[in-house]
């Protein structure tokens, strides 16, 4: 099927917008773009996460502060499903008598992993971006905000090493940005529907005079930021191995001294470096690296990504159709990586490369189908799993076959 001619242009034209953003702005000073690129979210999508991640039950999940500091339980101010927009919210938070005295301001991390379809859509506009300015290898971190009357006194959760993409998404943002090679403090001024970016090596306070709905994306921007990246990586190495252990790492006081006074290192010390020694000098950590590059590279970088969804049980005729790319790229052991919407899996099976590329050939047709055109049964278990991964990462839809009438 050709693509509609509307859908092809509306195509181009995003495609040309990211470009001129990428020639004109990215990694340069800070700037407003007016009606820039779009995010792939609007305030009513935008409300609906704040709403979602609320819900959750989790008290990390949505953060409310106020000008005296951060509420620890803000039970009833958080939005609910009873609040129509985030409008409305506003309304009720600031009647109540609560908030009425000063602003606020609503946080959420992490918002995007709460809704499959609003994440894939901010990933679709943020590919547009990598295509021209190359993909990140690291975690981009998302935020989204509302606030109202709130003046940022420190930004807790700003990163440095990091460029930023701020998208207004209602209302109006101030920003004042300080360039670290420049000295020079730029003060932005951002309407519904701007985009604000600040490259990397800037501070920034957020100055919302009256309502106003960010979606907030940090995309780390210089080698020093992959360090804790794969610090993370190697501590859960050592963690999986069998003789991490679990005993407490407290070291003896006094330290054990040799009779000349020298001191002698605890084993507490000794052992876990031991451990990290042997764990570098094998092919562990870059076969991890490479499973979470490749995830980060089918997800545009946007980290976390929503879970996989629950698994079904395909058989020979249920229909299936490829909506994603799949990566698949091959390890030092020969191994198969494969990667989509976010999620990566190592798999061993000797079609598994077969399997791959049929599906970008011919992304629609039957397990059937595409197991004979493998050189494999219709039923055979790495087929089925494989396939099984693929739709519970959302990678391929299944139809159930239609039973005879």
């Amino acid at each position: 099927m050709n693509p509609r001619p509307e859908h092809t242009h509306s195509a181009h034209r995003l495609a040309d917008v990211w470009r001129r953003f990428a020639e004109k702005h990215w990694a340069r000073e800070p700037v407003v773009v007016p009606g820039g690129p779009p995010s792939g979210l609007d305030a009513a999508q935008a409300h609906t996460l704040l709403v979602a991640a609320a819900g959750t039950g989790d008290p990390g999940r949505a953060r409310l502060a106020v000008p005296d500091g951060v509420l620890r339980t803000p039970g009833a101010l958080l939005p609910s499903p009873a609040d129509r927009d985030t409008a409305a919210y506003a309304e009720r938070i600031t009647s109540a008598g609560q908030l009425a005295r000063g602003g606020w301001l609503l946080t959420v991390p992490d918002p995007l992993a709460l809704d499959f379809g609003l994440w894939s859509r901010v990933r679709e506009s943020l590919a547009g971006l990598w295509r021209h300015v190359g993909w990140p290898a690291l975690p981009v971190t998302a935020e989204l905000a509302v606030g109202d009357r709130y003046h940022a006194a420190e930004e807790p959760g700003a990163r440095p090493d990091a460029a930023v993409l701020t998208w207004v998404l209602d209302g109006s943002l101030t920003v004042r940005v300080r360039p670290e090679h420049t000295g020079t403090e730029f003060e932005l001024r951002a309407e519904a529907g701007d985009l604000v970016h600040w490259p990397a090596g800037s501070t920034h306070l957020d100055d919302r005079t009256a309502r106003c709905t960010t979606l907030r994306l940090t995309v780390p921007a210089r080698t020093t930021s992959a360090l804790p990246f794969v610090g993370d990586v190697l501590a859960e190495l050592l963690r999986g191995r069998p003789d991490a252990g679990d005993a407490p790492s407290t070291v003896p006081h006094p330290a054990p001294a040799a009779p000349d006074g020298r001191l002698t290192p605890a084993p507490q010390h000794i052992e876990p470096a031991e451990r990290y020694a042997t764990v570098l000098t094998g092919d562990e950590p870059e076969r991890a690296l490479l499973l979470r590059w490749a995830g980060l590279r089918s997800a545009a970088g946007l980290d976390p990504a929503p879970p996989p969804r629950p698994p079904i049980a395909l058989g020979p005729h249920h229909r299936l159709r490829r909506t994603t790319a799949v990566l698949h790229v091959r390890d030092r052991d020969g191994a198969l990586v494969w990667a989509a919407h976010g999620h990566a899996r190592r798999t061993t099976h000797p079609a598994a490369d077969r399997i791959l590329t049929r599906l970008r050939t011919a992304p629609s047709g039957t397990v059937a189908g595409l197991a004979s055109a493998c050189r494999l049964a219709p039923d055979d278990p790495g087929l089925l799993g494989l396939l099984g991964e693929l739709y519970e990462v959302r990678a391929v839809e299944a139809t159930a076959p239609e039973r005879p009438s």
